[in-house]
C-alpha cells in the first residue's frame, strides 16, 4: 500500500511538470512594464520569478526573448527600466537665442539632458575705426614755428664814397596753402585689440566691460607752404668827405604779394592709446536659424569709456626761398634748412571721455562659441591745443570683429 501511494506521487509531480507549473520551460511571464509579453523559454532556472532580462555588462548581448526597452543592467535600479548609462550636462550658446537649449533631444533616445544656461563669457575684438569729423590741426604760421626774419638776405654797396647803400631782402607772412589735417589725415589705420567679459542678464540683454589698447603710425608727408611777401628795402645814406653819415637815410620799399616763401613736411608721433568700458547690448529675435545651433542674431549696444591717450608731436623738414633771386629774376630756387632735431608738440597727453551707439550681427558657431560684427559712432571728449586753444571732437566710426566664448 506504500509503495502504491509513493508511485502515485510520483506520476501526479510529474503530470504537474508536464502541465507547466513549477519552473518548466514554456511559462509565459507577464512583465509588470506593460512593455511586452510573451513567452521566454530558458533564463529561470535557479533565478526563479526574477527578471530574465536581467544583464551584468554593458557589452552583453540582449537575452533570447528580450525586448532592448526591457533589458536592466544587474545593480541599477530595480524593475524593468530601460537601459542607461547616465546623462550628460551641457552649456547652451545661440544668442538671440543664447540662453535657450541650442538643439532638443529626440523622443527616442535618452531623457533630455539638464541645461545648464550659461551667465557670463569671454570676448575678445579686433578692429579699426574711421575718423569722419573732427579737425586734428589747422596749420598757420604760429603752428610751424616760422619766423620769416631768420631768412633775411641784403647786402651793401659802398662804391660810390659819397653815399652808403644797402639793399634788404625780407618777406612777410601772408598765410599758410595747406588743408586742415584731421584725425583720420594724421593717424589713418588705427588698430585695436580689446578683451572682456559680458554678463548675460537674460537671452535678450547683456552687459559688458573692456580693457584694451589701440595703436596708429603718425603720417609722415603732411606738407604746408607758407605763402608770403616779398619785400626789397633799400636804404641810402649820404656820406661827408671823411666818410662819416649825414642826414637821414632815405629808405625805398618795393614788394612781390602772394608768394611761397618756404615748404614745410612734418612728421608726426604714432598714436597710443589705453582703453577702458562699459556698456551694455540687446538682442532681437534671430534673422536665421540652421538645422542645428547656428542662428545669425541683430543686436545694438551703447558703451562708455575713458581713454588715456599719449601726445601728439611732430617735426619738420623746411626748405626756403632764395629771396633775391626770386625778387630779382623771377627764379624761385629753394634750400634745405637743417633740422636741429627738435620737437614741437600740439597736445599733451591727457584722459579722455568717449562714448559709443553701435549695432551688428552675431553668428553663432557652436554651443559655446560666436563670432560678432559691429558698426556705429563714437564720439572722443575733445583736447587742448598747448598754446590753450581748445581742438574739435572727434567722431568715428568703428569697425569690429569679437569672438566670445560661454563659461
Amino acid at each position: 500500500m506504500r509503495l502504491a501511494a509513493i508511485s502515485m506521487t510520483a506520476v501526479l509531480l510529474s503530470g504537474c511538470s508536464w502541465m507547466g507549473s513549477g519552473n518548466a520551460p514554456g511559462k509565459a511571464y507577464h512583465y509588470n512594464s506593460g512593455a511586452y509579453a510573451g513567452t521566454n523559454p530558458g533564463h529561470i532556472g535557479a533565478r526563479g520569478g526574477q527578471n530574465p532580462c536581467v544583464i551584468f555588462s554593458p557589452v552583453q548581448p540582449v537575452p533570447t526573448g528580450c525586448h532592448p526597452s526591457q533589458v536592466t543592467l544587474a545593480g541599477s535600479q530595480a524593475g524593468n527600466q530601460a537601459y542607461n548609462m547616465g546623462q550628460s550636462s551641457y552649456a547652451t550658446g545661440g544668442f538671440g537665442s543664447h540662453a535657450d537649449s541650442a538643439y532638443q533631444v529626440s523622443s527616442q533616445s535618452a531623457p533630455a539632458p539638464r541645461i545648464r544656461k550659461p551667465k557670463l563669457r569671454g570676448t575678445l575684438s579686433f578692429g579699426t575705426e574711421r575718423s569722419v569729423a573732427g579737425t586734428l590741426v589747422n596749420p598757420d604760421a604760429s603752428t610751424l614755428f616760422y619766423d620769416p626774419s631768420l631768412y633775411n638776405e641784403g647786402f651793401i654797396d659802398a662804391t660810390d664814397p659819397t653815399q652808403l647803400v644797402t639793399t634788404t631782402y625780407t618777406s612777410a607772412v601772408e598765410g599758410v596753402n595747406a588743408p586742415d589735417l584731421s584725425f583720420q589725415d594724421i593717424h589713418q589705420s588705427p588698430l585695436s585689440l580689446k578683451g572682456g567679459v559680458e554678463y548675460i542678464v537674460n537671452p535678450k540683454f547683456t552687459v559688458f566691460a573692456n580693457a584694451g589698447f589701440t595703436h596708429a603710425t603718425g603720417a609722415n608727408d603732411a606738407s604746408a607752404t607758407v605763402i608770403g611777401t616779398l619785400l626789397k628795402e633799400t636804404s641810402t645814406q649820404m656820406l661827408d668827405p671823411t666818410g662819416a653819415p649825414t642826414g637821414t637815410p632815405v629808405v625805398n620799399t618795393e614788394f612781390i604779394p602772394n608768394q611761397p616763401v618756404a615748404n614745410f613736411v612734418a612728421d608726426f608721433s604714432d598714436h597710443r592709446q589705453y582703453d577702458l568700458e562699459v556698456g551694455a547690448r540687446k538682442y532681437f529675435n534671430p534673422v536665421y536659424k540652421g538645422q542645428d545651433v547656428r542662428t545669425l542674431t541683430p543686436f545694438v549696444g551703447a558703451s562708455l569709456g575713458i581713454s588715456r591717450v599719449n601726445d601728439i608731436t611732430f617735426k619738420t623738414e623746411q626748405n626756403q626761398l632764395f629771396l633775391e633771386n626770386a625778387f630779382e629774376d623771377n627764379v624761385y630756387n629753394y634750400y634745405d634748412i637743417p633740422t636741429t632735431g627738435g620737437v614741437n608738440t600740439l597736445y599733451e597727453a591727457d584722459w579722455l571721455v568717449n562714448g559709443a551707439l553701435t549695432a551688428g550681427m552675431e553668428y553663432q558657431l557652436t554651443p559655446r562659441t560666436a563670432l560678432a560684427f559691429e558698426t556705429g559712432l563714437k564720439a572722443y571728449q575733445n583736447r587742448d591745443f598747448v598754446s590753450g586753444t581748445s581742438g574739435d571732437m572727434n567722431v568715428v566710426v568703428p569697425l569690429t570683429l569679437r569672438g566670445s566664448y560661454n563659461f
